[in-house]
């Protein structure tokens, strides 16, 4: 992941400047995309997600949305799939360019530029590979006016968004749904570990000292809550997820959620890769044993809702009264830090939160670890905060909170928060979680009995 892809400033101009250029020159995207089936409104669908992302960073004066904004200043994660897109183009075209990799934070505080040997910053590198007629010695100034002028942009940059943008924003891969209530099913011993890690799909350093954690302990189940950054493509689900990836020994089993960022590009990457690496047949399941179920549910595929006809295949799951069901989705049902629409999510789950069907559920989505206090009638747990930057939120939690894992990096003077997943040690009288840092720091444990 080049650190000019998370740079928000930059993301945003270059998006801006390169709408501009489409705009001017749409015979150049039809040529460039010519043979890639049926026509895709790049740039509207670009635009659209510009001035959304523009609109959230300029309002962004509310509490919750500033943590939101602050989270992402530097490791920039937009909400929008057309600006997820951008961003994964961005970098591949980086990439292949061979473009320095620059210090993420700039040591100057916010709004400095990042600066990397002999002195070239995050500016210059946009200036040299995006645009025409600059080196990278060129001054800041004239980096600058260079990259105003969308005249200048390099116009295999253009030909490389017009392709990917058209490719990746087409429609959905097709769902996957199930046949019988008893799909997707699989057996767990009466006892057993199961590692649980969420927004982990980056493949930096901390994404791989998480993995090396995971591997250490040996756990016979590891789940992923999804996110795969920047837009779940084929390559980003190859290069930062698989091959990081921890594998249980056999005959234990990965387990991977769907999620807004495996679907930003369509789903492909997750759907024709992910899951059969894993031999996981949907994108929902069901891991049990007689006094326990761990049920997998897909809130990427229609975002922070489930897609027919998950719903009827969870009733079937929720007829034995003697196990406990506990779980897992990418999106939360409530958030302390974080203002957000959970209305469809939680009209579908409502009846089982009502008849006390559900005893704990794990999500990730916000780059957090937080244990709540019972809310709604369940345990639940906020897990999404496996390798991207960010910072600990010091606002006023809106739900009970039990714990924050607001650590900081040991070796990080910016206070970016640790990375963390949970180690579940499952027993037929309880499920013990142990919340544990990409240092092997335990922060804190819970247990959740019978």
């Amino acid at each position: 992941m080049n650190t000019l892809t998370g740079n928000r400033d930059q993301v945003l101009q270059l998006l801006n400047n390169t709408i501009q250029k489409m705009q001017a020159t749409p015979e150049e995207g039809a040529a460039a995309s010519a043979g890639l089936g049926d026509e895709v409104d790049i740039v509207s669908q670009l635009n659209l997600g510009y001035m959304e992302e523009d609109a959230r960073g300029a309002g962004a004066g509310a509490a919750s949305i500033d943590f939101s904004e602050k989270q992402n200043s530097d490791w920039y994660v937009p909400r929008n799939r057309a600006v997820a897109v951008f961003q994964a183009a961005m970098d591949e075209f980086l990439e292949q360019e061979n473009a320095p990799n620059l210090p993420a934070k700039p040591s100057g505080g916010a709004g400095a530029a990042s600066t990397g040997e002999g002195g070239i910053t995050h500016e210059q590198v946009a200036a040299t590979i995006f645009y025409q007629g600059r080196g990278p010695g060129a001054g800041g100034a004239a980096a600058a006016a260079l990259m105003e002028q969308y005249d200048n942009l390099d116009p295999r940059w253009l030909t490389w968004i017009w392709v990917k943008a058209k490719g990746w924003l087409k429609g959905k891969r097709p769902f996957i749904p199930h046949t019988s209530p008893t799909d997707f099913r699989f057996e767990m011993n009466d006892e057993a570990t199961i590692a649980v890690v969420g927004d982990w799909g980056g493949g930096n350093a901390a994404a791989q000292a998480v993995a090396n954690q995971i591997k250490a302990i040996k756990p016979d189940h590891i789940i992923h809550l999804g996110d795969v950054y920047y837009a779940g493509t084929e390559k980003e689900t190859k290069e930062r997820f698989l091959a990081y990836w921890p594998t249980p020994s056999e005959p234990g089993r990965s387990l991977a959620l769907n999620s807004n960022h495996e679907m930003y590009g369509g789903g492909y990457g997750y759907f024709d890769i992910t899951l059969p690496t894993f031999k996981q047949p949907a994108s929902y399941f069901s891991l049990a044993n007689k006094n326990w179920q761990f049920i997998g549910l897909d809130t990427g595929y229609d975002e922070h809702d489930l897609h027919d006809p998950q719903a009827e295949w969870l009733v079937a799951q929720l007829q034995d009264a003697n196990r406990k069901t506990i779980l897992f989705s990418h999106h939360q049902l409530f958030s302390a830090y974080e203002i957000t629409d959970t209305s469809k999510l939680e009209n579908k789950v409502r009846p089982f939160l009502n008849a006390k069907q559900i005893y704990g559920w794990i999500w990730g989505h916000e780059h957090l670890c937080v244990a709540y206090a019972e809310h709604k009638g369940i345990k639940a747990v906020c897990l999404g905060n496996g390798c991207f930057p960010y910072n600990p939120p010091t606002i006023k939690a809106t739900v009970p909170v039990e714990w924050l894992n607001d650590r900081a990096q040991p070796d990080d003077d910016d206070y970016r928060g640790i990375h963390t997943f949970a180690l579940m040690k499952v027993t037929p009288a309880q499920v013990e979680i142990r919340y544990i840092d990409q240092d092997g720091h335990e922060g804190h444990k819970q247990i959740w009995t019978r």
